[in-house]
């Protein structure tokens, strides 16, 4: 699978480490840098890169090695052990032939289109030198959101901010004519929401490893779909159709040769544009999608069939 972003770990991800912490602080930061790294492991199209040098950048003093070093008060034994749970934590994403300074070129000098160039660091009020704030992540979840951002502000026209978002968002899946259910709008045009219907793709996405995995919770999930938006920035409310009963025809996971019928009801409500102008009660947009079990598969299916007029 291609990647759609790519996260960069050097020293300076490791943001507040330095030579008046102690070894308990190391301990501290490795065990967070082994949580954070551990929940990409959902991903597929998120890759983390950790250059050769990642020990020994720096002047002398400065690197992360000297730094464990003094910390340690050249405590051999306790130096050890302090670089073998590092280096744990940071070998499996090592690739060679690359180092700091190659990684902090790359963020600075990307492409404005996928895969999206981070700078990893463990808390927010911490940043690289000369890398600007906006390409920072600090999650699995922050990377993609900000890849969803990215997408809504930098495609071309509706067919290319679907492909974007196919490629993007890896637990959905897409109903083929999406695309035109986006033209459906009744006021204005799809670009009026594309940040909210980014919005909407990246909780449904972030959802997929959130909600239960029992079909008898469909209804449960409704909830915990509305919570996660709000986790990621703006409140959308997530509820059943109440008439009007609606269905799409998907490809079977399993056997793609074969369709299957799927109730699309459950929807997120998008009541206002990107600009913040409500809309009239006949004109609401609306995000529909399905939630379906299989025997075959620990997690639901999150089909993805309208994004558009409210049906």
């Amino acid at each position: 699978m291609t990647d759609v972003a790519k996260v960069l770990l050097t020293l300076h991800s490791l943001g507040s480490l330095s030579t008046s912490n102690t070894y308990d602080d190391v301990e501290s930061v490795t065990g967070a840098l082994h949580d954070s790294l551990e929940v990409y492991k959902r991903t597929k199209n998120i890759n983390i890169y950790c250059p050769s040098d990642f020990f020994e950048y720096g002047n002398v003093g400065a690197s992360l090695d000297d730094m464990l070093l003094e910390i340690t008060n050249d405590n051999w034994d306790l130096y050890q052990l302090a670089l073998k749970e590092m280096t744990k934590v940071v070998l499996p994403y090592v690739t060679k032939n690359n180092n700091t300074e190659s990684m902090i070129a790359d963020i600075n000098h990307q492409a404005a289109t996928l895969p999206r160039h981070y700078s990893f660091v463990l808390c927010e009020t911490y940043s690289w030198p000369t890398v600007s704030l906006e390409k920072h992540t600090t999650s699995w979840s922050n990377t993609l959101t900000l890849n969803s951002k990215f997408i809504a502000g930098n495609h071309t026209d509706s067919d290319d901010f679907i492909s974007l978002s196919k490629e993007n968002y890896e637990n959905l899946d897409f109903h083929p004519d999406l695309e035109n259910t986006i033209t459906t709008v009744l006021h204005g045009t799809y670009r009026d929401y594309k940040y909210l219907f980014s919005h909407a793709m990246n909780t449904l996405n972030q959802a997929f490893h959130e909600i239960s995995t029992a079909p008898n919770q469909n209804e449960a999930d409704l909830d915990k779909i509305k919570e996660i938006s709000a986790q990621l920035g703006k409140t959308l409310s997530c509820t059943r159709q109440k008439k009007n009963k609606v269905e799409w025809d998907f490809q079977h996971p399993s056997t793609p040769e074969e369709s299957e019928s799927i109730n699309c009801e459950y929807h997120l409500k998008i009541n206002w544009t990107d600009a913040g102008i409500g809309l009239h009660k006949d004109k609401k947009v609306r995000v529909y999608f399905g939630l379906k079990s299989y025997d075959e598969f620990e997690r639901k299916q999150i089909k993805l069939a309208h994004m558009g007029k409210h049906l």
